[in-house]
């Protein structure tokens, strides 16, 4: 069994519903999913680059940046209700049958273009200072205090979720986090011990500023990442 230091998986699907062929649409000058794979090739990182799709059209695109897809994803393992932890799995098992394993399982999603080399770089550096190798999440910050929500009743009426802490300051609120989804790194040795569906697993967060942890998923969201690029 030969090891090597770095699997990168960019998961891109063929079925995008608010926006079609998302993965491959032109974000500026060329098809957004253009961005991670240069990025990735330009930070050195990676001894394996594999773009994880069910979708033909993905796959001859791809092939312009010299990127061979190994094997396909099954449609099984393609729609919008499978967690991508789980296509994640099956991509490490099939290099695992042909003889590689890796130290680091890293994922960056084909619609993050507002990641650029330098931040790949600081990732991998933050990730090569944990003492304990545990799973590194992409997060952002909430701009306003969670505490401050509303939900809306069936006549419009607001109704807060938490009134005693929607009367507290903004700085007497301790800071929350989402995930941001751009990308996550796993450590090799113990990816098959995690059962992500049972949540046996611990994250550790990497804060993303807001202007590069864009969730792009409809039109509006495009084009806000367009104007952050």
């Amino acid at each position: 069994m030969k090891k090597l230091k770095r699997l990168l998986i960019i998961p891109a699907r063929g079925g995008s519903k608010r926006i079609k062929n998302k993965n491959i649409k032109k974000f500026k000058n060329k098809p957004i999913i253009f961005y991670t794979i240069d990025n990735a090739i330009k930070s050195k990182l990676f001894n394996k680059i594999h773009v994880s799709t069910d979708s033909n059209l993905i796959k001859k695109i791809v092939k312009k940046k010299k990127l061979q897809i190994e094997f396909m994803r099954s449609k099984k393992l393609s729609d919008d209700k499978t967690p991508l932890f789980k296509v994640y799995n099956f991509v490490v098992n099939e290099y695992k049958k042909r003889g590689l394993m890796f130290d680091e399982i890293w994922s960056i999603m084909p619609c993050a273009p507002n990641l650029n080399v330098k931040d790949l770089k600081k990732i991998s550096k933050f990730y090569n200072k944990l003492k304990v190798k545990y799973p590194v999440l992409a997060v952002s910050e909430y701009k306003v205090p969670i505490e401050w929500a509303f939900n809306i009743d069936k006549s419009g009426k607001l109704v807060s979720i938490n009134q005693k802490l929607q009367l507290k300051r903004s700085q007497d609120i301790k800071k929350k986090y989402y995930d941001a989804g751009q990308f996550s790194v796993y450590p090799g040795k113990k990816f098959f011990k995690y059962n992500f569906i049972k949540k046996n697993y611990f994250y550790v967060g990497y804060i993303l500023p807001s202007r590069k942890s864009v969730d792009i998923d409809d039109i509006e969201d495009w084009k806000l990442a367009e104007k952050l690029h």
